[in-house]
């Protein structure tokens, strides 16, 4: 595994800790599904949206000063499809 990867890996491992750590304390005495429903909702919620709109723009500017290939820019915007698709494509495989 390439080091950039390694550190996309260790962001996203790190960033959904701190999601279940900053909803952890308010969710204590709740059921497992709750805590994880809210993990959901900050991954597919508005502020997932923002973030993905940033990454698409950041994407295409990249792509524009020629920092980064078409391969690159098309599995950025493929893993966004998959994560707000995500609850569809578990619906599917659900059935």
């Amino acid at each position: 595994m390439r080091t950039d990867k390694k550190m996309w890996m260790l962001a996203l491992i790190g960033s959904a800790g701190l999601l279940v750590a900053v909803s952890g304390p308010a969710m204590a005495a709740a059921p497992w599904e709750t805590a994880l429903q809210t993990v959901v909702n900050y991954m597919t919620g508005s502020t997932a949206h923002l973030l993905a709109v940033i990454a698409v723009a950041a994407v295409g500017v990249a792509m524009l000063a020629g920092n980064i290939s078409v391969r690159s820019a098309l599995s950025v915007i493929l893993g966004i499809a998959v994560i707000f698709g995500a609850a569809t494509i578990v619906a599917i495989f659900g059935q």
